[in-house]
């Protein structure tokens, strides 16, 4: 009878090392200010800045709250 080695279900280091930082959320929120608009709010797939609570779309200049 012979040892078996384990599968390794993970990657190698070396192709780990390679991939780029991606976020492990799907879709990430911001604290944001908008034309009449202050709260969460995320960046769709389109880059259009959208209402995290209810999907409108904010209109005008967009700036993120609370970076420093």
């Amino acid at each position: 009878m012979t040892n078996q080695s384990t599968l390794r279900l993970s990657e190698p280091e070396s192709a780990v090392a390679k991939q780029p930082e991606t976020s492990p959320f799907l879709v990430e929120y911001f604290m944001v200010q908008a034309l009449g608009f202050r709260g969460m709010a995320y960046c769709d797939q389109e880059g259009r800045w959208r209402n995290a609570f209810n999907n409108d779309q904010l209109l005008g200049r967009i700036y993120l709250l609370g970076l420093g």
